[in-house]
This record gives structure tokens, sequence and C-alpha cells, in this order.
């Protein structure tokens, strides 16, 4: 496998799962829906970023961070005046070809974070309130940039043990989305 590849690799062993998280999600063309999202969405964030957080960051990536959102999105839900119930931990990436396949997920996700944006926009959630988590993953479009560049030269690759840690992640979000579900009882997507 090229480097080059690695990005799209781990992007073609995931879409099953992205496609399913974002039919689950559904549009966000309401204001139960973004309310959904956004507890769902903290929940995963939190997990995620907790679990990342117990990691020794390798060097190859020292001079790089990921965009952490959990803070600024119990701020979005305090706006909203909604909280969220916390998940079953996430299990720390066990070696850096997984911590980069976590990373792919959390990073990519500000991909989506403009579409988002505009949908939500429309409710009237902007980066001054509600939505302040969508603002600030698309304040920073270089940081995933600057990603994918730390990604396809990192040292340490093994491309199934980056695919289960995405996956996982991705399983984790999908979790998140059904056990705020099952609190309210009010399916969508």
């Amino acid at each position: 496998m090229t480097q080059s590849s690695r990005r799209f690799f781990l992007r073609d062993k995931t879409q099953s799962d992205h496609t399913e998280l974002d039919q689950l999600i559904g549009p966000l063309t309401s204001e139960p829906a973004y309310r959904r999202y956004l507890k769902s969405l903290t929940a995963f964030r939190r997990g995620a970023e907790q679990a990342i957080s117990m990691v020794k960051w390798p060097e190859s990536l020292s001079e790089w961070a990921p965009v952490s959102l959990t803070v600024i999105m119990q701020a979005d839900l305090k706006d909203l005046q909604e909280t969220h119930t916390p998940l079953p931990a996430f299990s720390p990436p066990a070696s850096i070809p997984a911590l980069l396949g976590v990373l792919y997920v959390l990073e990519g996700s500000s991909l989506g974070a403009r579409f988002l944006a505009r949908q939500v926009a429309a409710l009237g959630y902007t980066q001054d309130f509600g939505a302040r988590h969508l603002a600030i993953q698309t304040a920073s479009p270089d940081n995933w940039q600057h990603f994918l560049r730390l990604l396809d030269t990192a040292p340490e690759w093994n491309a199934e043990a980056a695919a289960d840690a995405a996956h996982s992640l991705f399983r984790y979000a999908i979790a998140a989305v059904r056990h705020t579900d099952s609190l309210t009882e009010t399916p969508h997507g």
C-alpha cells in the first residue's frame, strides 16, 4: 500500500459505517433533530476524546493536535438547556496505527461540519449560540489537511489496525445515537 492511499483505504473500509451513521442521524432540519444530534454527538466526542487523552502521544504527531470539541459541545447543550448521558468508556487506542484510525474519524467529521452548519443556521443555531462546535470545526480546515500529511508519513503503520480502530469508533458513534434514542423514545433516521 502506498502512503498516499492510507486515507482512501480507511475511507473504503469504513464507508458502510459512515453511511449508516449519516442515515441514522438524518437531516438536521428541525429543532428535535438537532437536539438529538447534539446530545448524541456530545456523548460520542466525550468518550472518544477521553480515550485519546489517555494515549502517550507519538513523536510523529508532536506538532499537531486534534480539534477538541467536548467542552464547547457541552456549552452548546447548555444554550439549548439540554444534557447528554455519558456512554460507557471507549477503549484508548492500543497502538499508533489504531490512534491514527481513531483520529481519522474524529478529524474527518470536520468535512461534514460545513453542511451541518448551514442546516442548523436555518434553525437559528450559530457560532454564538447552540452551534459553536460546528463553527470551530469549519474554522480550521487546515487541521484536516495537516492530519492527512501526518497519516501519509506515519512511520508506524498497520492498515488493518487503523481500519479496525476507525470501525470501532464509528460503531461507538452509532451506539451514541441509539442510546439517545432509547432515552427519548423518539427514533429518527
